[in-house]
């Protein structure tokens, strides 16, 4: 494994993680979240979706359509293997037939999805979910209106690539500019877009769109509202899908050596986290398995605790036992608990804020040596993470640096910029890690089905 945290006794903690100013991160594919349990593939029990669809459409602003014979036939037609434009002849469907076939499990999120159910032009639509499929059938009216570029989708999944898009009308020529905008307190942040045009139907143009940070990747968070902005003179309310309960509903997650009476010490130096970074760890708890060792060097580098992320196990935190039990090793795992905190929330953008903060100190320095070379500011902010949750003065770590904030200001901007966030391709609401098969349960309940 790589060295990427550095302890906060000044060694290396062998594990994998994000380091912003490193540029470190072990990428993993994801596998995309299923948004409500499937049938059984042994079974057909086919489910009408289109109730759900015209919402979606109603939502962006879409004139109402419903479904018909002919279009119903295509969609039967299509979940039946057989052949869904004959259906729909025989039917007597009439204009331009638009059809779709995609894995059950962020359908909408799909391009071919979205071509179908967000063109203006529809004057039909049926949508169907069979065992493992969703299928939609669409006529469309070429000749009516399509002027304005249309959002195809008003709520957008973070943990979902293709979740946020535009549906350009034909003949629009050159994409305007595209922007993302979120005001966290008095800080305008607009957020850098990555776009992927896919072509429509009768000349229409999806944009797909994801939102990055400057330097780790995609991180849009959950349960927040942005504006979207194409060009000088529209732009467009969009919200993010709400923090899934799961994370609400889950402390820690025990691994080997996390017993009862650790899980209570732990517990017990959280409960002596003030209110704002409390709510921030009960959140991501959920998403983070504990393991406690007596000697965690071979993994730490050192007899200390560290944390992290790993392809295989998801995210982590290991507890040295006996900083687990001491005072001065209660500042070392939220030092590392800061780093998670930091990794699942923050970003570039947050980090400007908070050194900004941390630099009006009279204890700031541009540079805290460590090692022969400038501490990483996710060094200082994990320690900063770590004086904010244990109300210490003085220098604790390796580091070098001093309190720089005061328990009232750090919280006050912890509001402002902390949201969940993390990385799309390791987002663990998206099926990664351990926690996958938890997470999909879950998730499994939602009611839309698609």
């Amino acid at each position: 494994m790589e060295p990427v945290f550095k302890a906060v006794c000044g060694c290396s903690s062998l594990v994998h993680f994000r380091a912003r100013a490193l540029g470190l991160f072990v990428a993993t594919a994801i596998v995309a979240l299923v948004w409500a349990e499937p049938p059984s593939a042994t079974t057909r029990a086919d489910v009408d979706l289109t109730p759900t669809i015209l919402k979606y459409r109603a939502a962006v602003g879409l004139p109402s359509v419903r479904a018909n014979a002919a279009v119903r036939a295509a969609a039967n037609a299509l979940l039946g293997g057989r052949d869904a434009k004959a259906a729909y002849a025989s039917s007597g469907g009439t204009g331009t037939l638009v059809t779709a076939s995609v894995p059950a499990g962020a359908a909408l999120s799909t391009p071919q999805m979205k071509v179908a159910v967000f063109d203006p032009r529809v004057t039909a639509i049926d949508v169907m979910r069979g065992a493992d499929t969703v299928v939609v059938a669409a006529a469309l009216d070429p000749s009516r209106p399509f002027r304005d570029p249309v959002l195809a989708g008003s709520v957008v999944d973070p943990g979902v690539a293709g979740s946020l898009a535009v549906l350009f009308p034909p003949a629009s020529g050159t994409i305007p500019q595209i922007s993302l905008q979120r005001h966290r307190g008095d800080q305008l942040v607009t957020i850098e877009i990555a776009a992927t045009a896919e072509p429509g139907v009768e000349g229409a143009i999806l944009v797909a769109l994801k939102g990055r940070d400057r330097i780790t990747g995609p991180q849009i968070g959950y349960g927040l509202t942005y504006t979207l902005k194409i060009g000088t003179n529209r732009s467009y309310s969009v919200q993010t899908r709400p923090l899934p309960s799961v994370l609400l509903s889950r402390s820690f997650v025990p691994g080997p050596g996390f017993s009862p009476a650790d899980r209570q010490a732990l517990k017990q130096a959280v409960d002596k986290v003030p209110p704002e970074g409390r709510k921030v760890l009960d959140i991501i708890g959920g998403a983070i398995t504990v393991r406690v060792l007596a000697n965690s060097a071979p993994v730490c580098g050192a007899q200390t605790s560290c944390a992290g992320f790993d392809p295989g196990n998801g995210y982590f935190m290991i507890i040295n036992r006996a900083q687990l039990y001491s005072p001065v090793g209660r500042f070392v795992i939220t030092h590392e608990l800061g780093h998670l905190v930091d990794f699942f929330g923050l970003d570039t953008f947050s980090h400007q804020a908070f050194q900004k903060l941390f630099s009006g100190s009279p204890k700031w320095k541009s540079c805290y040596p460590s090692g022969g070379q400038c501490s990483p500011f996710l060094e200082v902010y994990a320690d900063q993470f770590g004086f904010f949750s244990t109300d210490a003065h003085g220098v604790q770590s390796g580091y070098g640096d001093d309190r720089l904030a005061t328990s009232g200001d750090f919280s006050a901007l912890m509001l402002a910029q902390w949201a969940f966030r993390p990385p799309q391709d390791s987002n663990p609401l998206a099926g990664f890690g351990p926690l996958a098969k938890t997470f999909e349960f879950a998730m499994h309940s939602g009611q839309d089905g698609l």
